[in-house]
């Protein structure tokens, strides 16, 4: 068995690669276990009781397209939008219009910068309760987001520093979930508690 392993440096990658992915299969057993003993629960608003609703995302769609269409004219315009609406609008985003399995999603809204809690699946069908807390980038093709902080269930914060690596994978996966999204103009986005203003340039 040890020539085997020495005879070739392929079959040397081909043992350690197997290795790793089977600490990562039993990492992400350990740490889904340890996320669904509890959670960081729901964001604190910065203005006030969440209504998540089909109203409420309407009236984020209505802003929105009212807004595109003054800028299609080619003249700049801005809209304020609540934690209610933005909520809602996140709440259908993962519902009804793609594959990641979300649930339970808030966003609040603070100076400067913004909280997402919501349930997700994590492997063997187990539900995880998350908290992101970060900043969004409008000003290219579709949105970007940037995690500063992270809580996941149950999980110790000095464990999850130590997997910096993995969360950042979760900052890529979400952006790629966003490329979907498609920005026709140029917008910046300013946070206060409780709300955010967007401003557009044609």
């Amino acid at each position: 068995m040890i020539s085997w392993f020495t005879e070739s440096p392929l079959r040397a990658v081909v043992v350690i690669i197997a290795s790793l992915v089977g600490i990562v299969i039993v990492f992400g057993v350990v740490m889904s276990v340890l996320s669904v003993s509890g959670g960081p629960g729901q964001c604190t608003p910065g203005g006030g009781a969440i209504t998540v609703s089909d109203a409420n995302a309407d009236s984020f769609d209505r802003k929105w397209d009212e807004m595109d269409a003054i800028l299609d004219g080619g003249s700049p315009a801005s809209i304020t939008l609540d934690e209610s609406e933005i909520s809602s609008r996140a709440d259908r985003y993962f519902s009804e219009e793609h594959v990641l399995d979300v649930t339970d999603i808030r966003i609040c809204i603070h100076d400067g910068y913004g909280e997402a809690t919501g349930t997700a699946e994590a492997v063997l069908g187990l539900e995880v309760e998350a908290r992101l807390e970060g900043t969004v980038d409008l000003s290219g093709d579709s949105p970007k987001i940037e995690i500063d902080d992270i809580e996941i269930g149950s999980v110790p914060g000095g464990l999850v520093d130590l997997t910096d690596d993995i969360f950042v994978g979760l900052e890529s996966e979400i952006n790629e979930a966003l490329e979907d999204i498609t920005l026709k103009h140029t917008y910046t986005a300013t946070l206060t508690e409780g709300q955010v203003q967007i401003d557009g340039t044609p």
